[in-house]
């Protein structure tokens, strides 16, 4: 019994055990399902982070796509900026020795005595100016600093601003008149080293139909060391006119129409150009014309808008032939009037004085010029004459004077019609007259491999007027020589194309005077009012270093 008991006692605590033990494992069971639940809950925050967290990759990504695009049109941007939009600079400095010498001959001088009593020896009853030799050498700086932008495809500006000026303080403002004139303002030296506007224009490039292209510009003309004058200027691309009749500075519009492909002639265009050479204005303050003040940007002077029209024309380029003509017409062309004082015109001796008066109108001008090129000569003869090349060209002028009085007699322009002093006419003649010249010459190769030899030769007749004041020689424009002309200069390189030289000699041989002067009296071949001193014979030697870039 007591076994038994035992036994019972056993079997109850056994299945107490056993009972506590499943009732610790139903536990342990709830717990691990709990768990189970908790992970199966954050492995789903886990995964929904994951999402988030790839979106947010995602729109960062994005986002940097963008920025890096925004970044990319921007960078894109300037480079468009920088390649076409700004302005691009080029540099052209030379500096020159050039010796000058001028013959000069007899004449009337500006101020002296004169006897009315000897009407037989003519004018040399005043006073007569002695022949004189001078010569000088000249040390110059010349810089041109050029200009372009293209913000389009179809509408361009050029421009160049200059400066043109003698080594050191000099004194050419207190000697010459006319030394600063805005036709050849950087073509001449100056006594001071004021940057000038040389050039300032646009081109707009348009097209007529499909077949019609055509180019408009406005602004201060690319007019100076244009075809064939370019070789002499050590230049390889000329400005736009004809070098021969016309190179100065010079403001204006042109339109040209490109006609290659409407008439298969290689090379065709026409251009028509307009400008004004001289303004009829002063400024800038409206008072009265007492103690010099003038109404602002009224009428200035006896001289009106000196205006010029033109024509240019392209009649043939094939690359080793071309062949270019021009045609203008020029209004109300200065002259210069003279002012002249006697001490006592009644009686038979005195002294008198001349001085200039300012300028006039004194006519009306034509012109007309034919140049052709030869680049290479022959096809193939021998490798000298390939690159060859030569020129000729031919020009006239035709006067249109008004024929006005523009001198006076202490004060009287009656009175100096009567005496034959009135400074009539152009180019010191009351009929139309008609002038002209031939010009030539050959660029040839020289002993290596970029340098060059060139010789030139012009001659202008009696009335011969050309419009090269912007020519480039300190002795005179020797195109506008009326008589010979005879000029040979050797181009080198030093480095390559950047760096070069350049020794040229120019010599003119006058048959008249006047030749590089205004279009009334002063330039009268025979001299001022056929009496007053001019060269008779002009030469130069000019040696310069050049740096471009």
């Amino acid at each position: 019994m007591k076994k038994l008991f035992s036994s019972m006692a056993a079997t109850l605590i056994a299945v107490s055990s056993f009972s506590t033990a499943a009732l610790a494992t139903d536990d342990v069971q709830v717990q691990l399902d709990q768990m189970k639940a908790q992970i199966a809950e954050l492995e789903a925050v886990q995964k929904k982070l994951e999402e988030l967290k790839n979106q947010v990759m995602q729109l960062e990504a994005e986002q940097k796509s963008n920025d890096y695009n925004a970044l990319k049109e921007q960078i894109i941007e300037v480079k468009a900026h920088d390649s076409g939009d700004n302005v691009k600079w080029t540099v052209d400095f030379r500096t020159a020795a050039e010796y000058v010498s001028h013959s000069m001959g007899s004449g009337l001088a500006a101020t002296g005595v004169y006897n009315m009593g000897s009407p037989a020896t003519g004018y040399n009853m005043f006073a007569p100016a002695q022949g004189y030799d001078s010569d000088n050498t000249v040390l110059t700086n010349k810089l041109i600093l050029g200009m372009s932008a293209q913000p389009i495809n179809n509408l361009v500006f050029k421009g160049s601003l200059g400066v043109y000026t003698v080594f050191g303080e000099t004194s050419i403002d207190q000697t010459s008149m006319f030394q600063d004139f805005d036709w050849y303002a950087t073509s001449k030296p100056q006594d001071d080293a004021v940057i000038r506007l040389r050039e300032a224009y646009f081109l707009y490039f348009g097209e007529m139909g499909e077949s019609l292209p055509y180019t408009f510009s406005l602004g201060r003309r690319p007019s100076t060391d244009g075809f064939l004058v370019n070789y002499r200027e050590d230049n390889a691309y000329p400005a736009s006119p004809i070098g021969h009749n016309i190179n100065m500075e010079f403001d204006g519009l042109s339109f040209k129409l490109d006609l290659e492909d409407v008439t298969d002639i290689s090379g065709l265009y026409a251009k028509l150009c307009l400008g004004r050479g001289f303004s009829n204005t002063l400024g800038a303050y409206s008072m009265s014309n007492q103690y010099n003040f003038n109404p602002a940007y009224a009428n200035g002077s006896d001289n009106p808008d000196m205006d010029l029209a033109g024509l240019l024309l392209q009649l043939f380029d094939d690359g080793q032939y071309k062949v270019m003509a021009n045609v203008f017409m020029a209004w109300n062309l200065m002259g210069m009037g003279m002012d002249m004082t006697m001490s006592n015109p009644s009686a038979a001796t005195g002294t008198y004085t001349m001085a200039p008066n300012g300028f006039h109108d004194v006519g009306d001008m034509t012109g007309v010029a034919l140049s052709m090129q030869i680049s290479g000569i022959g096809d193939g003869i021998s490798d000298f004459l390939d690159d060859t090349i030569f020129f000729i060209s031919g020009a006239a002028n035709r006067t249109d004077p008004n024929n006005d009085t523009v001198n006076t007699l202490n004060g009287s322009t009656e009175a100096a019609e009567m005496m034959g002093f009135g400074g009539n006419g152009m180019l010191g003649s009351t009929d139309n007259e008609v002038g002209y010249s031939i010009y030539t010459g050959v660029n040839i190769p020289g002993f290596f491999s970029e340098d060059r030899f060139g010789f030139e030769f012009n001659h202008g007749s009696k009335y011969w007027r050309s419009f090269t004041y912007g020519e480039d020689t300190l002795a005179g424009s020797k195109l506008a020589t009326r008589g010979n002309a005879y000029e040979a200069y050797y181009s080198f390189p030093i480095v390559g194309q950047y760096l070069t030289g350049q020794i040229r000699y120019t010599y003119m041989d006058y048959d008249y005077g006047g030749s590089d002067n205004f279009f009334g009296q002063t330039g009268n071949p025979d001299g001022l009012m056929g009496v007053m001193p001019y060269a008779e014979s002009a030469q130069s030697i000019r040696f310069y270093v050049r740096y471009r870039y």
